[in-house]
């Protein structure tokens, strides 16, 4: 392929990435109004998100299998017309059940078709010393595509008469960009088949699934980006705590909203990169001070009462808390290179680590919910409300350090150990 047409279809692509998840993660903007959009309560809506989570963490593993065995062109597309269609049934308000069912379809078509396939589309676009820059851009496109996006989002909520009125016709709106995203793929982006043979399967055999369990590095690795993804998980209910306790209006709950879920997306992975290359030279260093920070803010929002004239206060201990989430998202798996985890093992390793990192989805949204409340509906806060969730975030970063702690202990032993003429590869 020409430069130009290789340039086009990498912006084209990484575009559908700041598209094709926005109603499936719309909680994290717009939490109670699309749970009242779709005529469920808070705690039904959470119970729903867990889960779309609980089949996306399976869905992890199934996408590669998928990529393996089919044009990653095609799936893409279907993925993302089917999420078109998905977002615009969902915007109907389909009852319950529907509701339950667009969700499953959501995590699969998402992680089971479309992720893997673009991963492997974007690999084949670049030569093996590119892959850090054209996943960097990735990331940073599809984030720009994203704010993007939720800003309009958020002014359409705004504008409209009832908030869930509005949220409905985000929704409608996200549907038609998903639907307009598969016809610019089909029409757009070329594939050179003679390098997507050569790019690396992204299916995980049962004999690298068992390799990964016998690799201390998985559950170290897997277990600490856990513990941080239980504080990305968390943010969208931070929505219903500054409307509620502190009187944010709705106008300003969206652009809050966008801010905390997109600009520090695009911000955080390189800043985080920056910081482990310049500061803690080493990833899990890095992750056990953000997990420091991560329980500073925690620990404010526990002590900080819930007083509209604390409101600024409130937002800075977010935007630390934010920094925090994102800075570590940038740099989680650069700890499987750091460790030199052998090629042979890294898709075992990184397979059954995704697994247990994104274990948050399947069961915090629901108690997330169950804590918080809904009390548009009358429905009150369960089980110690924010008190309790910022206290389990709390224990989640001590559990963090120490387990970045471990990482690194057990890290400097291999090092100390390995004979000094033994090289291994990282990955």
């Amino acid at each position: 392929m020409t430069r130009a047409r290789t340039l086009t279809s990498f912006v084209v692509l990484s575009m559908t990435g700041g598209v094709i998840f926005q109603v499936a993660y719309i909680r994290f903007v717009f939490l109670a109004d699309t749970a009242h959009a779709l005529g469920l309560s808070v705690q039904r809506y959470g119970e729903v998100t867990s889960v779309f989570g609980a089949v996306a963490v399976v869905m992890y593993f199934c996408g590669g299998w998928f990529a393996d065995r089919f044009p990653p062109k095609v799936l893409i597309v279907v993925a993302l017309a089917g999420m078109g269609a998905v977002d615009l049934y969902l915007a109907s308000v389909p009852g319950e059940t529907g509701v339950v069912v667009a969700h499953v379809l959501m995590a699969v078509l998402g992680m089971g078709l479309y992720w893997s396939s673009l991963v492997k589309l974007v690999s084949m676009l670049g030569s093996a010393d590119q892959q850090g820059t054209l996943f960097g851009w990735l990331e940073g496109v599809r984030g720009i595509t994203s704010t993007i996006v939720g800003f309009v989002g958020a002014g359409i909520v705004a504008a409209a008469i009832a908030e869930t009125v509005g949220v409905l016709w985000v929704m409608r709106i996200y549907g038609v960009l998903c639907l307009l995203s598969a016809v610019l793929v089909l029409v757009v982006v070329r594939t050179d088949r003679s390098a997507l043979a050569q790019v690396d399967r992204q299916a995980v055999s049962l004999r690298e699934l068992a390799a990964a369990v016998r690799n201390k590095y998985t559950w170290l690795i897997g277990g600490s980006i856990m513990l941080m993804y239980c504080f990305y998980t968390l943010l969208g209910y931070l929505t219903p705590l500054l409307q509620d306790g502190f009187a944010v209006p709705v106008v300003l709950l969206g652009a809050i909203g966008v801010v905390r879920t997109y600009v520090f997306q695009i911000v955080g992975g390189p800043v985080g990169g920056v910081l482990v290359d310049r500061w803690t030279g080493s990833s899990p260093a890095f992750l056990r001070w953000a997990f420091v920070v991560a329980a500073v803010s925690a620990v404010g929002f526990l002590v900080l009462p819930h007083d509209p004239a604390l409101v600024g206060v409130a937002v800075a201990l977010m935007v630390v808390m934010c920094l925090a989430v994102f800075t570590s998202r940038g740099v989680y798996w650069a700890q499987v290179g750091e460790v030199e985890v052998p090629l042979a093992q890294r898709g075992g390793v990184i397979g059954l680590a995704s697994g247990i990192a994104y274990l948050p989805d399947a069961f915090l949204p629901a108690l997330g919910a169950w804590w918080v409340g809904d009390p548009a509906n009358g429905v009150p806060q369960q089980g110690g409300g924010y008190t309790a969730m910022f206290a389990v975030l709390v224990v989640a970063a001590v559990l963090g350090v120490l387990l970045t702690t471990v990482t690194m202990r057990v890290r400097a032993r291999d090092l100390r150990s390995r004979p000094a003429d033994d090289v291994v590869v990282a990955a």
